[in-house]
């Protein structure tokens, strides 16, 4: 039977571990910041941009903290992420094009191929690597919430589309690695 005070360090020694563990994702996640502030100020809706980035960088450092496959997602996811996030904002500053009566934002056909080419970025690179579900889980919520903060720039029209477009660039992928089982 354990003493009441070696399980007193036991506890203290294994908070300690953790809290290191947590402040090591903390600082390895901080770039990321810089991204979030980027599409803060590019954006036409700031706010959702906060929202999401602040999501992505809770979410980035969980998975660093947690480890394993999941901590192995941060890194692609972001770097997919970056490529919806910049079609969205390069579309928002070129605003609209008409033709006759008719006008049309660039945002969401942009989200949708910065999506596609998001999807088959991490699909790649999973496929490549023989990453697990966690890895795939993992890439997807950064990639997803990375690009979601330029997206969001026609409201939720633009989100839903990367999310389509991810969904197609992954599909491939997905059919492959079930077909191989």
């Amino acid at each position: 039977m354990e003493s009441t005070e070696l399980r007193d360090f036991r506890r203290r020694m294994r908070l300690r571990y953790e809290w290191s563990r947590a402040r090591r994702a903390l600082l390895g996640f901080a770039p990321a910041v810089l991204i979030i502030v980027a599409a803060v100020a590019l954006t036409e809706r700031p706010k959702s941009a906060l929202v999401f980035g602040s999501s992505m960088f809770i979410i980035g450092v969980v998975l660093l903290w947690y480890g394993r496959d999941l901590r192995r997602a941060v890194l692609p996811g972001v770097v997919a992420g970056i490529v919806p996030l910049t079609f969205s904002l390069c579309a928002n500053h070129i605003g609209h094009v008409c033709t006759g009566d008719s006008c049309m934002s660039w945002c969401v056909p942009a989200c949708t191929a910065g999506g596609l080419a998001a999807g088959m970025a991490v699909a790649m690179y999973g496929l490549r690597r023989k990453h697990g579900l966690g890895f795939w889980f993992g890439a997807s919520g950064i990639t997803l919430l990375t690009g979601a903060m330029g997206c969001s720039c026609v409201g939720y029209s633009g989100v839903m589309g990367m999310m389509v477009g991810f969904g197609v660039g992954m599909l491939p992928s997905l059919v492959r690695r079930v077909v191989r089982f």
